[in-house]
């Protein structure tokens, strides 16, 4: 009976991810007019995409360490409780923020691209800091030691050693991110006000506005096959300057 069940629920879940292929069949056969997003869309989308996913991990890496290292389960657990409160509340919480920054500084962030990196970093910092804690946490002193030991510097011992042993944690943390990104629809249309303009947000539009649900699917068909072949060459490009 659980096998028949397991069975069951595997099928379903595999025909829903197939179902929006569905719509290529559409078109081939000349149902209707394919809305493809503009290129500077898709370059906006994964320029964000790899801001926020490498701006996560520089700021996530150094608390990831120190946690790692000497950190508490209270320090732990004040800086993943962000992953309890919803993206649109964060959203709006930095809209708050954002305008107290303008009014002391002048620096108008709601609208800009520069608002809605500094979101998309809020939302999916504890995400970097879960999967480079883990990779930090495991790594050995015994190397370390020995590369202490040898005459190596902390600095040095950390950047030859620890850092590259890392590798694995850094390389997962930014693919996680990355993905999630592609798709994030909160907060550009929040924070962006719909100035600045997403894959997400494109796909969102073609949905629930244009209720163009063919389009949609090819569109959302054509952002995952983009994001497997960004995420194939990222990793290819950082395992290449790990040691």
């Amino acid at each position: 009976m659980i096998r028949e069940v397991a069975l069951a629920a595997f099928a379903s879940v595999l025909l829903l991810f197939y179902v929006p292929f569905l719509a290529l069949g559409y078109y081939i056969a000349g149902g209707g007019e394919l809305r493809l997003p503009s290129p500077s869309l898709v370059l906006t989308t994964f320029g964000l995409a790899a801001l926020t996913a490498a701006v996560s991990i520089a700021v996530a890496y150094p608390a990831a360490y120190y946690l790692a290292k000497r950190g508490s389960e209270l320090e732990f657990a004040l800086l993943i409780a962000p992953l309890w409160v919803g993206t649109l509340l964060k959203a709006y919480s930095l809209l708050v923020l954002f305008a107290i920054v303008e009014r002391f500084t002048g620096v108008a962030l709601w609208g800009s691209a520069l608002g809605v990196l500094v979101g998309m970093v809020y939302e999916y910092l504890p995400y970097a800091l879960l999967t480079l804690y883990a990779a930090v946490e495991k790594v050995s002193e015994t190397p370390v030691n020995a590369a202490r030991v040898l005459g190596a510097g902390r600095l040095q011992a950390f950047l030859r050693v620890e850092l590259p042993l890392t590798m694995p944690g850094i390389v997962a943390a930014f693919i996680l991110i990355f993905l999630f990104a592609m798709g994030e629809v909160i907060m550009p249309a929040v924070l962006g006000a719909w100035k600045v303009y997403t894959f997400g947000s494109y796909v969102w539009d073609l949905y629930f506005k244009a209720r163009d649900i063919f389009s949609g699917s090819v569109v959302s068909i054509l952002l995952t096959g983009l994001s497997l072949l960004a995420t194939y060459v990222v990793v290819r490009t950082i395992r290449s300057f790990s040691i």
